[in-house]
């Protein structure tokens, strides 16, 4: 239903818009006792700070107090420095806030908030002091006092009103881990039923665990570094990655040799029906030992089918090799995947080799940086030609939407939604600042009023499709309201206040469709910059990158890919995704190829020609036609040596050579097609 989040809304909804507006009134109430200027201040933070679990909003709420600090001490400076020269004060704080905002983009999770935070509270508190500098630093303590303030009565209210939250979080970590498991074990049996929709699956999956990965530090904070079941957690998803990854080759497998043998397929449906089981198992046994003990018995058995087809020499038997070695390395990963999912629940040692990590992206940083920069001289600029008095407060929210939307990609769609978050708030003020408060100045009553409309605020936060729009309106609907000790807010004030709010957060929207926007070829030129980067890493001579480190770089690409789709076509979506699978495809078979040939099991020219075929990828000009000129006669000499070799162990380390260059000579031309911009 369209309006559940309102009319139907859980009790965790509940409960929290409600926590989060007494918390918000509350702070409002000792603003006032305390006889603080602009208490509305210490209500908007509450709701700034207030997130859906504790360990995000303990993490907010300190982040949000050092970019607080930092930005009270820069806007003292900037004030101390350009006291009365206006055109070099504005430049230098546009520059700030641009700087602020690029940096934030290398950074993830709180962190970058509390780096734009620090851009616009020195916006805030410097405009703030404009008309009087000489009182920057009392203006800069009252700002201070107010986040302080909201941010304890936000973290004591959640105290009270969530207890046992250690325990609550393991809980819901291992609930976590146990709900990706569940869904990546379908995608692989989907893979070796060959069903057509297996692919989209796993590259989906592939795509949301950084993000899994990101919400991991907000259980750390919960659990307060108790046990290690936070650092079981990461490697547990970074060997989650590394079995999609090899159910994304074996499809490639399936489909890059020959023909599959008849024999082969009840086999492969009789694992897939195994499989189908596990995620029932690992419901029904917390620890997850009757899974790992069923996928380690599948793996026995696809390694003892192996035993009796490397001994045969005919066409059959070797495309069967090629495609079980593809099943034996997936079975493989999935075991120790299992084991450090045991281990998480057990409290077992853990190693932090398979961490999902996030790269910088210095290029994203630079453009977020530049636009902020220019937004800020724009609005600069008309507010000293129209001598605008509330030009000050029309600048000071371009600043807030610019620098808090800075770090996202598609920021035409978050601000617009932004927007309209503020716009809803200034229609909800009307009836507090225009009927409640000329009547009566009894602050019970008030809070019934407000309390109504923050509620609605909090329950739209908890909908997905609303919460950008609710977490704008929660933010500007305590300032529209106006409060102060001696007095209200009267007609005129609230009509030039929201006039200004909207105007700056209006201008932040066409600033970014106008400034170095969000469109589909800047998406793709995104992507393939990420994916060409990391294929320079992959083609450095004597350089041999860890298999992890790839994936963890794949895991941010197809991140980045699933999250750009959703803004495109179907069509451009589908090349989108497609030509960033093929590539990781490639990239990760190379280093399977690598890998092998460290074991001596191939040939030094097999690795040349492969090393070849990466930096080949890289060049624009170099006709397709070139890479099967180049993979099939190293093919040749593969297939060579697996039918003179005697050995098992090496017979072995050729079929899964074999099947990792077919995987390579497959994907290459998509690989080159969409690096070379054919999308």
């Amino acid at each position: 239903m369209k309006f559940g989040w309102l009319f139907a809304p859980s009790i965790t909804s509940v409960m929290f818009a409600l926590r989060t507006t007494i918390a918000a009134l509350l702070a409002l109430a000792i603003a006032l006792w305390m006889e603080l200027g602009e208490p509305q201040w210490a209500a908007m933070t509450v709701w700034i700070v207030a997130q859906n679990s504790r360990g995000e909003s303990i993490s907010k709420g300190r982040w949000r107090l050092v970019g607080t600090v930092i930005g009270m001490v820069m806007a003292i400076v900037l004030m101390a420095a350009f006291p009365q020269y206006p055109w070099l004060f504005l430049p230098a704080l546009a520059l700030w806030v641009g700087l602020c905002a690029g940096l934030a983009t290398l950074t993830h999770n709180f962190r970058g908030y509390a780096l734009v935070l620090a851009g616009y509270t020195c916006t805030i508190i410097a405009l703030g002091a404009v008309k009087e500098p000489d009182h920057v630093f009392n203006v800069a303590m009252a700002r201070g006092t107010y986040i302080f303030l909201g941010v304890i009565c936000e973290t004591a209210m959640g105290m009270i009103a969530l207890p046992n939250v250690a325990g609550r979080a393991r809980e819901e970590l291992r609930k976590r881990l146990q709900g990706i498991l569940t869904r990546a074990i379908p995608a692989l049996t989907a893979v070796l039923r060959q069903k057509p929709g297996a692919t989209d699956d796993l590259s989906t999956l592939l795509g949301s665990l950084q993000a899994s990965s990101d919400q991991i530090e907000f259980s750390r904070i919960e659990i307060r570094s108790e046990g290690n079941e936070v650092e079981h957690a990461y490697v547990t998803l970074g060997l989650v990655a590394r079995v999609l990854s090899r159910g994304l080759g074996l499809r490639t497998r399936m489909t890059s040799v020959t023909h599959q043998p008849e024999a082969l397929r009840p086999f492969l449906e009789d694992m897939a029906t195994a499989l189908d089981g596990l995620p029932e198992r690992l419901l029904t046994d917390r620890r997850g030992i009757a899974a790992l003990v069923q996928t380690e018995a599948l793996l026995a058995e696809c390694r003892g089918r192996m035993q009796t087809i490397l001994p045969r020499d005919d066409e059959d038997s070797l495309n069967e090799g090629i495609i079980l070695t593809g099943v034996e390395v997936m079975l493989s990963d999935l075991c120790e995947t299992l084991r450090s999912y045991r281990a998480s629940v057990d409290g077992a040692p853990v190693s932090e080799r398979h961490r999902l990590t996030r790269n910088p992206d210095w290029r994203a940083s630079m453009r977020n940086g530049v636009r902020t920069t220019v937004a800020l001289l724009f609005g600069a600029y008309v507010w000293e030609v129209t001598a605008w008095p509330q030009g000050g407060v029309f600048l000071t929210f371009i600043a807030v939407v610019c620098a808090r939307f800075a770090t996202f990609e598609n920021t035409v769609l978050l601000s617009a939604a932004f927007f309209y978050g503020a716009v809803f708030a200034a229609l909800a003020s009307v009836i507090p600042v225009f009927i409640v408060m000329p009547v009566t100045a009894n602050y019970p009553f008030f809070c019934l009023v407000a309390g109504f409309f923050m509620m609605l605020g909090g329950l739209a936060s908890r909908n997905p499709s609303t919460a950008v729009m609710a977490a704008s309106y929660g933010t500007f609907f305590p300032f529209l309201l106006g409060m102060d000790n001696q007095g209200r807010i009267n007609e005129l004030g609230w009509f030039n206040t929201t006039i200004a709010l909207l105007l700056g957060l209006g201008a932040g929207v066409v600033i970014f469709r106008a400034v170095l926007p969000f469109t589909p070829a800047r998406a793709g030129e995104v992507l393939r910059y990420q994916l060409k980067r990391s294929l320079r890493r992959l083609a450095l001579p004597g350089v041999v990158m860890d298999e992890y480190v790839w994936i963890n770089e794949g895991t941010q690409s197809m991140e980045r890919a699933v999250r750009f789709a959703g803004s495109l076509s179907s069509e451009r979506a589908e090349a989108m995704l497609r030509g960033t699978l093929s590539v990781l495809t490639v990239g990760r078979n190379v280093l399977m190829l690598r890998k092998l040939a460290e074991h001596g099991s191939l040939p030094d020219t097999a690795v040349t020609a492969v090393d070849g075929l990466v930096r080949n990828l890289l060049r624009r000009k170099l006709p397709l036609t070139h890479t099967t000129a180049t993979i099939d006669p190293t093919l040749d000499e593969l297939y060579a040596l697996e039918r003179q070799s005697q050995d098992p162990s090496i017979r072995h380390d050729l079929v899964l050579a074999i099947g990792s260059l077919l995987i390579v000579r497959t994907e290459m031309p998509v690989s080159r097609a969409f690096l070379k911009g054919a999308f």
